[in-house]
């Protein structure tokens, strides 16, 4: 027994499931994805595969809820060294685009689920994780407010579902296989834009403009 490695725990052989299955219904899509594929990508047997998932729809349901808290863990993490609220928003944005280009199945699997979105629990999955994304750049621009960094008459949620729209825009482009259309350089010029469309203005008093 020494000699052998231990079995893994169960939320270990679980997270690799997770993992397999992502790349197979980016990949596939729902319908597309075989059960032989998923149990294969996650190193179990068919089998094996329903003792820790009953269905393929709970399979595919568990995938999305994976996915969203550990994207925006890593945005919140490449945003949380930024110097300013400003500065935060432009590394979110810089980490998603090269999160993109890494070719990680995330967004090709929520791309893939919004075929799904008939579903009312897929679509739940799905705003959660789209929505989650929103309210970190929404909470960096609240601060970037407080700090006098935002325009006062910016409407945060507005902006911070605006410069999602963007990101969508790299999955797209990348989807497509067109990514010499929006190269790194490109995508930072795109992001001075918007900031500099949402920044404050030298002398703007602090109260909302009315106009």
């Amino acid at each position: 027994m020494g000699g052998r490695a231990p079995k893994r725990r169960a939320e270990e052989r679980k997270r690799l499931i997770l993992d397999g299955a992502a790349g197979v219904f980016a990949a596939c899509g729902y319908a597309g994805a075989d059960t032989t594929a998923l149990a294969r990508a996650g190193g179990v047997s068919a089998p094996a595969l329903y003792r820790y998932f009953p269905s393929k729809r709970a399979l595919f349901l568990g995938t999305l809820k994976s996915a969203g808290p550990r994207l925006a863990g890593i945005l919140r993490r490449i945003s949380g060294s930024a110097a300013d609220p400003l500065e935060a928003v432009w590394s979110f944005g810089l980490g998603y685009y090269d999160h993109v280009q890494s070719h990680a199945p995330v967004m090709k699997l929520w791309f893939q689920a919004l075929c799904e979105s008939d579903d009312p629990e897929v679509q739940g999955v799905l705003k959660e994780n789209f929505t989650s994304l929103v309210d970190l750049l929404q909470e960096n621009l609240e601060r970037g407010k407080e700090q006098g960094l935002v325009s006062a008459d910016i409407d945060t949620r507005v902006a911070a579902w605006h410069f999602m729209s963007i990101g969508l825009t790299f999955d797209l482009v990348n989807l497509l296989g067109l990514d010499d259309e929006l190269d790194r350089g490109k995508v930072e010029h795109w992001g001075r834009l918007y900031l500099k469309s949402i920044r404050r203005v030298s002398g703007e008093t602090a109260d909302a403009i009315d106009s």
